[in-house]
């Protein structure tokens, strides 16, 4: 199993998202991987527009380039197959007027894109009209599209329902809002499905709240706990990193091995993620 607690930094302390986080990959109890990376930073990237007057000449480079946090528990091999769509949707998103309105769409959405060789108004696509078009709702939409896209692929296969604990998983997202400056969590699940086999289901995290992956029954309600009980001297990004490894130490002193050590405390502060905890 696994346990990533996700919250906002407040309090005058560091601006951002934390994550804290084990890294012990398991199966029946039994320690497979030691230091797995559960938290990555993934890239964001807007493309260009090349216009030669009015003329649309194609879309070059990257106009707007960023990153965001996505920290992941569940099927390892399932859970990176995710991440690898998520990756390819936001590294390559575009800029486009449609339905009456700029707006970014994603690389699958090709009707939506411009055109080689149509013309607009050279009073069109200027920097105050493309500015604050890309927010942090926007991507973590983008980030639920890319889990159905692998979920409507796999369920060509029919066997989703019969396998369903092999596609079980969960992911916390966490982001800088470009237009608001305000960073935001979003914490997603697949679950079970009568009709469809699995879903993704979605949520956005209040400043006040936590996001918690994998083993969030058990130790959820006890964070949010530690949370409320932390000093006004203390972060709150420290108060859950000994939570989590005081939570590692407890299991592991009664042999449950599906949480453990290294642990990692990561900050999400404007565009990077940083290090800057660890446990052993």
């Amino acid at each position: 199993m696994t346990l990533v607690i996700a919250g906002y930094s407040k309090g005058g302390f560091e601006e951002g998202i934390y994550f804290a986080a084990d890294s012990h990959i398991t199966q029946n109890n039994h320690i497979l991987v030691k230091g797995f990376k559960k938290v990555i930073e993934i890239p964001i990237r807007v493309k260009g527009l090349n216009f030669c007057g009015d003329w649309f000449n194609g879309y070059l480079g990257n106009r707007y380039e960023s990153s965001c946090a996505i920290a992941f528990a569940g099927s390892s091999l399932v859970a990176q197959h995710l991440i690898n769509s998520m990756k390819n949707h936001l590294s390559e998103l575009y800029p486009t007027f449609s339905d009456g309105r700029y707006q970014i769409v994603m690389s699958c959405e090709k009707r939506k894109h411009l055109r080689n060789n149509d013309n607009y108004s050279e009073d069109m696509f200027l920097d105050r009209d493309l500015d604050n078009i890309l927010t942090g709702e926007y991507l973590s939409q983008v980030v639920c599209h890319s889990i159905e896209a692998v979920l409507n692929e796999a369920r060509k296969h029919g066997s989703m329902s019969r396998l369903f604990v092999a596609y079980q998983a969960e992911f916390i997202f966490g982001v800088q809002c470009a237009q608001t400056r305000e960073h935001q969590l979003y914490q997603y699940e697949i679950v079970p499905d009568e009709e469809l086999g699995a879903k993704v289901e979605y949520v956005r995290i209040a400043q006040d709240e936590l996001a918690v992956i994998g083993e969030k029954t058990k130790f959820k309600e006890s964070a949010l706990e530690a949370l409320k009980d932390c000093p006004s001297t203390e972060k709150p990004s420290h108060a859950m990193f000994s939570f989590l490894n005081q939570s590692i130490n407890n299991e592991n002193s009664i042999g449950n091995n599906g949480i453990g050590k290294p642990s990692v405390l990561f900050n999400l502060e404007g565009r990077i993620l940083k290090k800057i905890q660890h446990e052993n």
